[in-house]
Order: C-alpha cells, then sequence, then structure tokens
C-alpha cells in the first residue's frame, strides 16, 4: 500500500518517464468519479437500438430505385438470380475448338459473339471464330486466343495445342442460382449498385433514414448568416451537426435556435422528441448558471443514462432516452460538438439504420506525422490522412488553440485518437477515426 505521498517525488508525475501521471491521480483522489470511460458511453449510447432482426417487421423499410441506392442501408440480402455465368463463355477473342482434336489445321464452321443465340456445332477438325462474352457452342471445351492462330479462306492454324477449359469462364463459376452477393446491413456503396443491377434487383430493399432534431441554444448564438455583433458567435455547430447527421444516413427533421430560456428549451425539446429518433442539443449541458437542459431533460421524463465523459474535448456530454427516442447533449465548444457527434451520434445513426459495421469499431492504425500529446483524458485531435510513403496512412494533427477553435476543423479528414497520459513522436504507430 502507497500513499499519494511517496509518489511526489519530481519528474515522476509525467507519462512515459515512470510515473503515474495526472488521470491516475485524478482518479486516485476520486476527482473524476462521475465521469464514464468514452467506450462504455458509446456502448451505451446504442444499447437496444437496432432494427427487429425478425424478418416480419417491414416499419423502418422502403423501396428506392437503384438510381438512388448510394448509401442508403441494404434491409433485405442480395442474392443471384441464375447461375452466374449460366452457360460456359469465351474469355478471350479467339476460336472454339475440341482439344483432343490433334488437327493443326481446321475448317472454320460459324462465329460466336457475345449476345449470339444459336450456335454451330464444333466436330473434330472444325473450329468457331468466338469473342470475348461468347457462350461456347456445343462439343468445344477450349478457346485458343486470336494472336496464336493464322487464317486462310475458311481453314485456320493453331501455333500451340490447348488444354480443356483454357481461356473458358464455365457455367456457374461467379456462383450459383440464390448465392448471397450483397449482405442485409451494409452501406450500399458504388460497386454495390453494379453487383445489384447484375442480379436484376430494382428496386432495393432499404431502412428508412433516421429522423434526427438538433437544437442549438444559448443567447449568443445568431444565425450563420449574419454579421455577429462582438458579444455573438455564428450558429456554425448546427449546420456542421446536421451535415455529420446526413452523412452519416441520416434526415434532418428539425433544426432550430432556442434562447436560454427553460420554457422556451423545454417547448422545443418536447416537441423535437415527438419529430425525430434522436435529438441532438447544442450548449447549455454544462455547469453554468443557464445550462438549463440537464433540468429541462428531467422535466420532460428523459431517462438519463450518462451526463459527463471521460474524454477530450466532450467531457460534458449528456445522453438518455424517452419512448426509445435517444437524447444526445452536445458541449457548445465547436470542436467539442463535432468530436462529440462523430464518436457518440454516429454511432446511433448507424445503429438505428442496422448498419453491420458500426463506427465505434471504426479505429485505424496509421503514421504520424508531427507530434501529439494528451494529458489527463483521452484525446480525439481533428487531423488530416494521406498516404505516407510505405502506403500507410499518414496522419497529421490539425492546430488548435482548444475547443472553441472552429478553424481548427479546416480540412479535417479524421480524429486522432491518443489514450490518456500519451506523448507522440513523428513517426510513431496512431489511431484514428476516419470522418465521413
Amino acid at each position: 500500500m502507497f500513499s499519494l505521498a511517496d509518489r511526489m517525488e519530481p519528474g515522476r508525475l509525467l507519462s512515459g518517464n515512470g510515473g503515474l501521471g495526472w488521470g491516475f491521480i485524478r482518479r486516485f483522489l476520486n476527482l473524476d468519479n462521475s465521469l464514464i470511460l468514452w467506450d462504455e458511453a458509446v456502448r451505451q449510447a446504442v444499447e437496444g437500438l437496432r432494427p427487429s432482426d425478425s424478418g416480419d417487421d417491414n416499419r423502418d423499410v422502403e423501396q428506392v430505385p437503384l438510381t438512388k441506392a448510394v448509401g442508403r442501408t441494404l434491409a433485405q440480402a442480395v442474392c443471384l438470380d441464375r447461375d452466374e455465368p449460366p452457360a460456359a463463355r469465351s474469355a478471350m477473342d479467339g476460336f472454339a475448338v475440341r482439344a483432343e482434336d490433334a488437327d493443326e489445321n481446321r475448317r472454320l464452321v460459324g462465329a460466336v459473339h457475345a449476345g449470339t443465340a444459336s450456335f454451330p456445332e464444333v466436330g473434330l477438325g472444325e473450329t468457331s471464330k468466338i469473342m470475348t462474352g461468347g457462350t461456347v457452342p456445343p462439343g468445344a471445351n477450349a478457346v485458343i486466343p486470336v494472336e496464336r492462330t493464322s487464317v486462310e479462306g475458311n481453314i485456320v492454324s493453331f501455333s500451340i495445342v490447348p488444354e480443356v477449359g483454357a481461356h473458358i469462364r464455365n457455367a456457374g463459376e461467379m456462383g450459383k442460382a440464390g448465392r448471397e452477393v450483397l449482405e442485409k446491413g451494409i452501406r450500399i456503396g458504388l460497386g454495390d449498385v453494379g453487383v445489384a443491377a447484375g442480379c436484376g434487383a430494382d428496386p432495393l430493399l432499404v431502412r428508412t433514414r433516421p429522423k434526427v432534431a438538433i437544437i442549438s441554444t444559448g443567447d449568443e448564438i445568431v444565425e450563420w448568416t449574419k454579421v455577429p455583433e462582438d458579444h455573438q458567435v455564428r450558429d456554425s455547430n448546427r449546420l456542421v451537426v446536421a451535415a455529420q447527421a446526413e452523412a452519416a444516413g441520416a434526415e434532418i427533421v428539425m433544426s432550430e435556435r432556442i434562447p436560454d430560456q427553460v420554457e422556451a428549451l423545454q417547448e422545443g425539446v418536447d416537441a423535437a422528441l415527438r419529430e425525430a429518433d434522436l435529438v441532438v442539443t447544442l450548449g447549455g449541458v454544462s455547469m453554468g448558471e443557464k445550462d438549463h437542459l440537464p433540468g429541462v431533460f428531467e422535466a420532460l421524463a428523459v431517462e438519463k443514462k450518462f451526463h459527463g465523459v471521460h474524454v477530450q474535448p466532450g467531457k460534458p456530454l449528456w445522453c438518455g432516452s424517452r419512448d426509445g427516442v435517444r437524447v444526445l447533449g452536445l458541449p457548445g465548444n465547436p470542436v467539442s460538438a463535432f468530436v462529440v457527434f462523430e464518436v457518440f451520434g454516429v454511432p446511433i445513426v448507424e445503429s438505428l439504420l442496422g448498419l453491420k459495421a458500426s463506427s465505434s469499431c471504426r479505429l485505424e492504425t496509421g503514421v504520424l506525422e508531427g507530434t501529439a500529446r494528451s494529458k489527463g483524458r483521452p484525446l480525439f485531435l481533428p487531423a488530416s490522412v494521406a498516404l505516407g510513403d510505405q502506403r500507410m496512412p499518414l496522419v497529421s494533427p490539425c492546430s488548435w488553440t482548444g475547443s472553441g477553435d472552429w478553424t481548427a476543423l479546416a480540412g479535417a479528414t479524421a480524429l486522432l485518437y491518443l489514450p490518456e497520459e500519451t506523448s507522440v513522436e513523428s513517426g510513431s504507430p496512431v489511431e484514428f477515426l476516419r470522418l465521413a
């Protein structure tokens, strides 16, 4: 057993020098006893939100044409509707032959192009011209590339002896009818559209977009289109969080600015709870005299999951729910709001969509360019990502002066993640969260 005084020698408090670190001291003194760890906070935020997997719950699905499907979440798997290819096809331009035929010179009996519906039968001593994608005619079991042949009249000479199956795509080689090619719960990408079209799957059954309501609070907030007075701030947070929510797959059904008045906040939040699947408030959740939202949430019977997270930025985050609607009370500082919604809000949207891969699991590994350091709490820092010399992502922290420095978001394509009390030098491996 040791006392804190036993650890107070000079130089012992810095992480990496054999010391405890300020984060440890805070926990030792129970200064952060009310804070939840950030990864546990993500788990609680998304708990119980995934759509029904019963197969008979179609309340949260809709059909969309393939032309509108990119970025949507697939609600029903897509399968091959026939063997692919349905018949043996040529993989090259050339001549279809019987591989066991020993004749070097063979008589040309016809031609098969892609889309040809009737085919000449190829017997011994015979060959048929065939184009890439053409159906291999009866009797043939190999294709000789055109560059290994010569033609005089209707006689074709070959410079190689083919093997059975050479340059042929066999029937069912890509898959048999019924094979699942697009999994339920994926976010539909560009290539997925082509796969679905190849299966004749149009329209697609997708998850409806989760409805998100966004409320910014504060007497100092004005519309971003206005010229603010010195005591005012443009409402950039509401616009940024809306963009983040839409990029994650949500639909914005309410976006309002409400002053720091309890009655107005209560009326606005109550209306949002009736309209949305996720209510996001901006500001008003910390310890200030006008931070009314925790009391408003309580008055509206929103059940609190947690208030305060062991993370930087974003410590004052509030999370709760009412009648299945999730509520996130974000800090009002711009970098805090941006980071917190990306780390906690995006996984909520993706869970509501039933996505197979959640944002809470998409930390990637890269190499740091520059230096970075965290102190008392784990840190998510705006950063940019480029491809480095070793084909590894190169992560460059954005310059910032604190969570109120909204200029730090310029050029950000990722969030650099550092555990608490961590100092990282250039060239070291780091983890990062790639932004949508």
